[in-house]
C-alpha cells in the first residue's frame, strides 16, 4: 500500500475500498497497481497489486497480499526474505527493534529505450513488413514509391525473417 501516486504504474482506479486498521480506524482505497524498484544489484523488480491509498502516510507492505501473489515469505530469527514465485530473492529485510522489518525501496525511474537501423535498407525492410531485399532494391532502382533511398543488399541476414521460416 502506498500513499504516493507517483510511485504507482499502471494504476486502475475502478478498483475501491476500505482498509481496515487494528485500532478500528478505515481509509479508502483508490485504485491498485504496480510499484517498480531498483535493487542493490541494478535490476528492476515490481511489486504488483499495491493500493494507492491517498491518505496513508508510510508505505506498507502486507505479507497476505505478498502470499495472494504467489510470493513466498520466510520470517527466521532478525530477517525476513521475500521470494518471488520463481524462487528468486525479491527483498530481505532486518527486523528493527519494535519488531518491525522496515525497507526503503529505491523507486525506479520509467525508462524509453530507442533503436535505430544502422542503414536505410533494414529500415524499410522493417517498415515494409520484412519485404525481401530484392523487391527493395528493384522499388529504388524503378522509383517505383516516393522517398525511398537507393537500396543495397547487406550481407547478412535478417534474424526476424530467419526465425520466422
Amino acid at each position: 500500500m502506498t500513499g504516493q501516486r507517483v510511485k504507482v504504474r499502471e494504476l486502475d482506479e475502478r478498483v475501491t475500498g476500505n482498509i481496515k486498521f487494528g485500532d478500528g480506524s478505515t481509509i479508502s482505497i483508490k485504485g491498485k497497481g504496480k510499484i517498480a524498484f531498483q535493487c542493490k544489484n541494478g535490476e528492476e523488480m515490481t511489486l504488483k497489486e499495491v493500493y494507492y491509498i491517498p491518505d496513508l502516510c508510510n508505505d506498507i507492505i502486507n505479507i497476505g497480499q505478498l502470499y495472494e501473489t504467489r510470493n513466498k515469505v520466510i520470517l527466521d530469527g532478525d530477517y525476513s526474505w521475500v521470494h518471488e514465485a520463481s524462487g528468486k530473492l525479491l527483498m530481505k529485510v532486518k527486523r528493527t527493534e519494535n519488531r518491525l522489518y522496515k525497507i526503503s525501496l529505491e523507486e525506479s525511474k520509467a525508462t524509453c529505450l530507442l533503436t535505430k537501423p544502422e542503414e536505410d535498407t533494414w529500415l524499410w525492410h522493417a517498415r515494409l513488413g520484412h519485404v525481401n531485399f530484392q523487391a527493395l532494391e528493384l522499388m529504388s532502382r524503378d522509383k517505383m514509391a516516393y522517398g525511398i533511398p537507393t537500396m543495397v543488399q547487406p550481407m547478412k541476414k535478417c534474424e526476424g525473417c530467419l526465425m520466422i521460416k
